[in-house]
């Protein structure tokens, strides 16, 4: 055994590809358990509350009160990323830069609470107009419970970034244990006696204890120091390309936002169908895309300090081709037999046949978006390592005002299929924009 690792780890060190194939490879089987209790959490909830008035309630709630939470950790994690590994010899306290983050980004965070929770009761006819006033009057008090969950989750994100730049994946693909091992605990404890109530309280219960885990494992790595925002020039690296992306995060957290908003103007339930519908998918992709994200941004933006931009166009192609190859893999079987998939997952107490029937279609439009949005992750984030952070933003909200609108007319003509099928072609739109630009931009450097 001795003797394998030597020989795997020789071989892994042989290029920066392979330890990139190998950084994928641990990223994904890492994340794995975490997903499939992820999933056991879903069937859980499935089984308790079907597609009823309290699961709706508890994925918008989720949606709306991670609206400002999703436009500014977005834009702050890549660029955190993009700092730590492109960093320089005169650029070693991760600790300091990383605390520094986290406080100047919660201290934003809770700048825009108050406003947010005082605009969006103006923008429930809006944005959940199928709701009945008694389920608007529960939604904005769900959002109240879930205040602690808003920050518990900002420093999970960007404590996980530093964990990822600098190649601590086991760490982060195995503390998100928590938070469904709790959430499944007191689904099965509490039952659905208590509305979205359970619901909410297992999910910031799960994500404080992650928090506390994450702080452990950050301290120990000697990530935790002490905040130093003035004359840190990594801390302006930071702000600025952040700010270069807040456009395309704003659109990446309007997204959500409008779907939900299309769906619950469709009629009870739909939300509920849209959830259940994506989270198979969202599982794949966790373990496909989000990887793809996870190692794709610190390995081009150390090969781009480097400037082995040929080794970069090289590594984009390859990377790229078996991208999509597994992308497809993916999504064509667990098409093909989604009904089945559904009925296997979901189908008992609350979850009847019928609900069947109109989740394993949304599941399908889910299902096909995943070889392209394996690409369209690729691409932006090698962008973001050449720091086109701003035509990042651009394809961003451009391709998500498109999918928005489309949304909206195949929703209404196919119910929640038509707003996931809405997704796929945004995805396909963005996989082509971003990956072309990303090539284009390594071949100028060739010049």
């Amino acid at each position: 055994m001795r003797a394998l690792s030597s020989r795997w780890k020789a071989f892994v060190g042989g290029s920066p590809l392979r330890r990139l194939g190998h950084d994928a490879l641990v990223v994904s089987s890492t994340s794995l358990a975490a997903r499939f209790l992820g999933f056991l959490k879903e069937v859980a909830i499935a089984a308790h509350f079907g597609l009823s008035d309290a699961v709706d309630i508890y994925l918008v709630a989720v949606v709306l009160i991670g609206f400002p939470l999703s436009i500014l950790l977005n834009a702050v994690q890549t660029a955190l990323v993009s700092v730590i590994a492109g960093r320089t010899e005169t650029f070693r306290d991760v600790g300091q830069l990383l605390t520094t983050t986290i406080l100047v980004t919660s201290a934003c965070l809770l700048v825009l609470l108050p406003i947010w929770l005082l605009v969006l009761p103006w923008l429930f006819p809006l944005l959940v107009s199928g709701f009945a006033a008694a389920k608007q009057a529960e939604l904005l008090f769900a959002l109240y419970w879930l205040i602690p969950y808003y920050f518990l989750n900002a420093v999970n994100l960007l404590g996980y970034s530093a964990l990822q730049a600098n190649r601590r994946y086991f760490a982060s693909g195995m503390l998100p244990l928590a938070t469904p091992v709790i959430t499944i605990l007191v689904v099965v404890l509490a039952g659905a006696g208590g509305g979205w109530r359970p619901l909410v309280v297992a999910l910031v219960a799960g994500t404080a204890t992650e928090t506390l885990m994450l702080l452990v494992a950050l301290y120990r790595a000697g990530h935790i120091a002490r905040p130093r925002i003035y004359n840190f020039p990594a801390f302006g690296a930071v702000v600025r390309h952040g700010l270069a992306l807040i456009p395309g995060t704003f659109m990446t957290a309007v997204g959500p936002a409008a779907e939900q908003a299309i769906a619950a103007s469709l009629g009870v339930g739909t939300n509920a169908t849209l959830g259940y519908g994506y989270k198979l998918p969202s599982a794949l992709m966790s373990l496909s895309v989000t990887a793809m994200g996870i190692i794709a941004l610190p390995y081009f933006a150390e090969q781009i300090a480097q400037q082995r931009f040929e080794y970069c166009l090289h590594s984009l192609n390859r990377i790229a081709y078996g991208a999509l190859l597994v992308g497809i893999a993916l999504a064509l079987p667990c098409g093909w037999f989604s009904e089945e998939i559904v009925a296997a997952l979901y189908q008992r107490g609350a979850f009847d046949y019928d609900s069947v029937l109109r989740v394993a279609p949304v599941q399908v439009a889910y299902f096909a978006q995943i070889p392209f949005a394996l690409v369209a992750m690729l691409g932006a984030r090698t962008l973001s390592a050449l720091g086109r952070n701003g035509l990042v933003s651009v394809y961003t909200v451009c391709v998500l005002a498109f999918q928005i609108a489309l949304a909206y007319i195949l929703g209404v003509r196919f119910d929640a299929f038509g707003i996931a099928l809405a997704a796929a072609f945004g995805y396909a739109v963005l996989a082509a924009l971003s990956f072309t630009s990303a090539r284009r931009a390594l071949k100028r450097f060739l010049r």
